[in-house]
C-alpha cells in the first residue's frame, strides 16, 4: 500500500512539474510572440511615415533622374510595409485592400523610372500622399498603446479583430479599398485581365445539374456508375461550377462543371495503381483521344513530367491565324501508367480564353540581335503576356551558346513588333 502511495505522489509531482515546463514554455512563446508583434507594428508605423516624406520627394522635380531615388524607396518602404501588416493578426478586410494599395503604390513608382507625362504623375502621387497622410494618422489612432504595452495574445488578437476591437478595421479597410480604385484605377488590360479569371464575359447558356451529370458520363464512362453527391460551388466563388463525386469500385472521382456551358474545370480520381507501365507514346496518343472526344481539338502537346504512377501532360492552345501557342490557355492532366486513364485533369485557365489581336512582325536580324556566338536552335510563335498584362504575338525561341565547355539553353521571347525582349529564362 505504502508502494502504491509512493507511486502515484511520484506521479503527480512528475505532472505537476510538467505541467508547470508547459506553461512557462507557452509563457515564454507567447512573450517572444507578442514581442514580434510589437516591433512589426513598431516597424510599420515607421515606415509608413518615411513612405510619405518618399511620395513627397518625387512631387519635388519634372525630370525623372531627380526622383528616381525616392521612387526606388516607394517600391522598397512599400513591400516592407506590406511584410509587417501580413505578420500582424490584423482583421483581414483591412490588411487584404492596405497591402493591394501599397503594392499598386510600389509599383506605379517602379514603372515610372522613365516619366514621360510629368502632370499625370503629378496628380497621382498629389492625391496619394493625401490618402497616405489621413492614413498614417488613422493607423496611429487604431495602434495607439500597442506598441508599448506588454499584451498578451488575447489582448493583440481582440485588438486587431473587427469583431472586438474598438476600432472599426473594416471601415478603415473599406477607405483604402475607395483610394485604390480613385488613386490607382485598373488599367484596360487589367481589367480584361479580372473579367478573364473571373469568367465574366462567357455567354454560353446555362446547364443543369443533370446535362452536368450527363456531360461527366460522356467524358468518364469507366468511373460515373454511382453518383455520391452533387452540390453547388458556394456563394462568392468566382464562377459558379457543379461539383459531383461520383464512386466506381475502389475508386473516387471527383469533377467540377462550369454552370454557364458546362465546361470542365478541374478533375480528379482517387484509385490504386497498378504495377504495369505503358510505353509514354501510348499514353500520349490515349490523351490526345481523350482530348478529341471532349472537344479539346485546338490544343497541341507541350511537355511532360512523371513520377512513379503517372505522367503529368500540359497541351497548349492554338490561335489559328498565326498558328501560334497561347500559353495562358492550357490543360494539364494527370495520367495513369498502368493503363493510360486520366485521374486527373485542370482545364481552367484554357477555358478562360485570352483575346488575341493581330499584330504586325518586324522583320528582326537575329545575327545582330543575338551575339556572334549564340545559336537559335529552335523559333517558333507564340501569345505571351507582357509585365503590362497584354497579351503579344512573340518569338519564342530556343537558343543555345557555349559557356565554358557546356552548352548553356535559353528561352528568349521576343515580342514580334516591338523587338521587346519579354522574357529570358534559363532551361534545365
Amino acid at each position: 500500500m505504502k508502494k502504491v502511495i509512493f507511486v502515484l505522489s511520484y506521479a503527480l509531482v512528475a505532472l505537476a512539474i510538467f505541467s508547470y515546463g508547459k506553461v512557462k514554455e507557452n509563457e515564454s512563446l507567447s512573450i517572444a510572440l507578442s514581442g514580434q508583434y510589437a516591433n512589426h507594428m513598431a516597424d510599420a508605423s515607421e515606415k509608413l511615415s518615411a513612405l510619405d516624406t518618399a511620395v513627397k520627394k518625387t512631387l519635388l522635380f519634372n525630370e525623372a533622374e531627380g526622383s528616381s531615388k525616392a521612387r526606388e524607396d516607394i517600391w522598397r518602404l512599400s513591400a516592407d510595409i506590406q511584410s509587417s501588416v501580413a505578420s500582424l493578426p490584423i482583421d483581414p478586410s483591412f490588411s487584404t485592400s492596405w497591402m493591394n494599395y501599397l503594392s499598386r503604390l510600389g509599383n506605379y513608382a517602379k514603372e515610372n523610372d522613365n516619366i514621360t507625362n510629368h502632370q499625370e504623375y503629378h496628380k497621382v502621387m498629389s492625391q496619394a500622399s493625401n490618402n497616405l497622410s489621413a492614413m498614417a494618422e488613422e493607423w496611429e489612432v487604431a495602434t495607439n498603446g500597442m506598441v508599448g504595452g506588454r499584451l498578451t495574445m488575447d489582448e493583440w488578437r481582440r485588438k486587431l479583430d473587427a469583431e472586438h476591437s474598438g476600432h472599426d478595421w473594416k471601415k478603415m479597410g473599406t477607405t483604402v479599398k475607395q483610394y485604390t480604385e480613385s488613386d490607382f484605377p485598373l488599367t484596360a488590360s487589367e481589367s480584361d485581365s479580372m473579367k478573364k479569371k473571373d469568367l465574366r464575359d462567357m455567354k454560353d447558356e446555362k446547364v443543369t445539374k443533370e446535362q452536368a451529370i450527363e456531360r461527366f458520363k460522356q467524358l468518364f464512362p469507366n468511373v460515373s456508375n454511382e453518383v455520391v453527391g452533387v452540390e453547388m460551388s458556394k456563394p462568392g466563388s468566382p464562377y459558379p461550377f457543379y461539383h459531383i463525386r461520383f464512386a466506381e469500385n475502389q475508386s473516387v472521382s471527383y469533377i467540377d462543371i462550369t454552370e454557364k456551358g458546362g465546361h470542365v474545370l478541374s478533375y480528379l480520381s482517387e484509385r490504386p495503381f497498378g504495377k504495369e507501365v505503358l510505353p509514354f507514346e501510348e499514353i500520349k496518343q490515349k490523351t490526345e483521344t481523350f482530348l478529341k472526344n471532349a472537344g479539346y481539338k485546338d490544343v497541341v502537346y507541350e511537355e511532360a513530367r512523371e513520377n512513379d504512377t503517372s505522367w503529368h501532360l500540359v497541351y497548349v492552345r492554338i490561335e489559328p491565324e498565326y498558328k501560334a501557342k497561347v500559353f495562358s490557355d492550357v490543360i494539364h492532366l494527370k495520367v495513369a501508367k498502368d493503363n493510360g486513364q486520366i485521374v486527373g485533369l485542370d482545364a481552367s485557365e484554357y477555358i478562360r480564353k485570352e483575346k488575341t489581336a493581330p499584330q504586325p512582325m518586324v522583320q528582326i536580324d537575329w545575327n545582330t540581335f543575338f551575339h556572334s556566338g549564340v545559336h537559335i536552335a529552335e523559333n517558333e510563335l507564340a501569345y505571351v503576356e507582357n509585365d503590362r498584362l497584354e497579351q503579344r504575338l512573340a518569338h519564342y525561341l530556343t537558343v543555345t551558346m557555349d559557356e565554358n565547355g557546356k552548352v548553356g539553353t535559353y528561352a528568349v521571347i521576343v515580342d514580334t513588333e516591338t523587338k521587346e525582349v519579354i522574357k529570358t529564362e534559363k532551361l534545365k
